[in-house]
């Protein structure tokens, strides 16, 4: 990577990786969610002053993929959003047979315990490993075997790191097919612990049960850990099995279900649950422990959420809002079709864990203009599980073409500062600390932000604590959307 503008902190010393988007169509076949695109990794790398920064991708070839290229056709798969020409229901049958779970995940690149690989996550508990260093795909893996008698149906594509023991927490949706009369296995979520071995092999350790029945399913993409707890947070969207390969039939938004948060305990897997009106989100900013004027334990979780979900149409999927047809629809007014998409609320969770009570919190408005999509929260993950202070979120303008920025909250002392460019367009920003440092926001963001006036990418480095842009460098292709991504350190 070329410097083109500004100067690229000696201190940095580790790798960006991201995981998105990388092919919509192939032969005479196309996709037309973001979240269907077959998959790509990405990766950033920095020597600290020693040496120029790299830049690397490749796509996920796994099964799918390499099925793909072969036919020279996008083959079919298990879409969120919609496949064109649909598929046949030859096609189903030879899918369910050939690829009854979606091999190609595009959503979230993680770093495992007793893992070489770098792990690229979906909504499922089948991962795959690519090699940190050259991107080459290296397996396709599952850490629990539940057996052939269970099912499997969800797991949440972002893991949850413990603040101390930096073990990374999941769940799995299961149900036993003989209804655990044999297997033992009744419907719910198993939380899962992901650790290593003496010998320091990654090992899955199943901790706590929160048993709910599948009419109760719900979309729970990520998840919270403390120093006490694992927070299963289920929100008003529910998972109803209407459809075995178009998954956005099978997600609805109920106006009538409660948010339930689910508190499992890491000491002795027992479960505490608290209700609250209903809400839609899918990206925890972060959960920690903290004592109130009392002396009892609460539990906190913050959540970009739709201010209001009266007007949401329950005919529409959440996860629509990620169709690329309506994104370049010039006619399509969000505004009129997805209003509550346009407004969105920082809101606290506390629940107080020996009077069993919650409430809910709405941190202050604190930017402009209000009509703005706010999500992809990141932070300092030092902070993770701890009190913490700011937030660096992704930002949209959907019908003003869609215009994108950056923007940190000072949740504290409810300040804000933002960032965004004439026909610039960046993804989420990934929060790299500075070694030693001994203030929170002490460290860059960086993150691809896409030109339409020359169609070229670049990365972009800015200063973590007023959003002033600290470097440019070219890349050599254009990157796209990219969902989320993780920083690396080099040891």
């Amino acid at each position: 990577m070329v410097v083109l503008h500004g100067k690229v902190p000696g201190w940095i010393n580790g790798r960006m990786y991201k995981v998105g988007v990388g092919m919509f169509e192939l032969g005479n076949r196309r996709v037309t969610n973001v979240i269907d695109a077959l998959s790509k990794v990405y990766s950033w790398s920095f020597s600290g002053a020693t040496e120029a920064p790299t830049f690397s991708t490749k796509f996920l070839k796994t099964g799918i993929y390499n099925r793909s290229m072969a036919e020279g056709n996008l083959v079919p798969h298990r879409v969120l959003g919609d496949i064109f020409p649909p598929i046949s229901t030859y096609e189903k049958i030879k899918m369910a047979l050939v690829d009854p779970s979606r091999d190609n995940n595009n959503i979230t690149p993680w770093k495992l315990k007793g893992r070489e690989g770098l792990t690229v996550t979906g909504e499922g508990p089948l991962y795959f490993d690519v090699n940190p260093d050259n991107l080459d795909f290296i397996e396709k893996y599952k850490v629990i075997n539940n057996g052939a008698f269970v099912k499997e149906f969800m797991s949440a594509s972002h893991f949850a790191k413990h603040p101390t023991t930096g073990d990374s927490y999941n769940y799995i949706y299961v149900t036993g097919l003989d209804k655990g009369l044999v297997t033992g296995v009744t419907p719910g979520y198993q939380i899962v612990r992901f650790t290593e071995d003496e010998g320091g092999k990654n090992v899955g350790e199943i901790i706590g049960h929160v048993p709910i029945g599948l009419d109760d399913m719900r979309v729970v993409h990520s998840i919270g850990v403390t120093e006490s707890y694992v927070v299963l947070p289920r929100l008003s969207l529910r998972a109803i099995l209407n459809s075995t390969t178009h998954v956005c039939s099978n997600i609805k938004f109920d106006h009538k279900t409660p948010t339930v948060m689910h508190l499992v305990s890491l000491k002795d897997g027992s479960v505490q649950a608290f209700e609250f009106p209903p809400f839609i989100s899918v990206h925890i900013i972060n959960s920690f422990e903290r004592v109130n004027a009392q002396g009892d334990l609460e539990i906190v979780v913050d959540y970009p959420t739709l201010t209001t979900t009266h007007d949401f149409p329950d005919h529409y999927c959440y996860y629509e809002i990620l169709n690329v047809d309506q994104i370049l629809n010039d006619n399509f007014v969000y505004r009129r079709e997805w209003r509550p998409l346009t407004d969105v609320t920082l809101r606290r969770f506390v629940m107080n864990t020996r009077t069993g009570e919650g409430q809910v919190l709405d941190h202050p408005q604190m930017w402009s203009p209000r009509i703005l999509h706010v999500d992809f929260p990141t932070m300092n993950d030092e902070y993770r599980g701890k009190d913490y202070c700011f937030v660096y979120l992704h930002t949209i303008q959907w019908d003003n073409r869609n215009a994108m920025g950056i923007m940190k909250l000072d949740l504290c002392n409810q300040r804000s500062w933002s960032w965004d460019d004439l026909n610039l367009f960046p993804v989420e920003p990934i929060f790299v600390p500075k070694p030693g440092a001994k203030e929170e926001d002490d460290g860059v963001l960086m993150a691809p932000v896409y030109d339409a006036r020359s169609g070229n990418s670049e990365l972009y480095l800015w200063n973590a604590k007023d959003l002033k842009v600290l470097a440019r460098m070219s890349l050599s292709l254009r990157v796209p959307w990219t969902n989320h991504g993780l920083w690396v350190p080099n040891q």
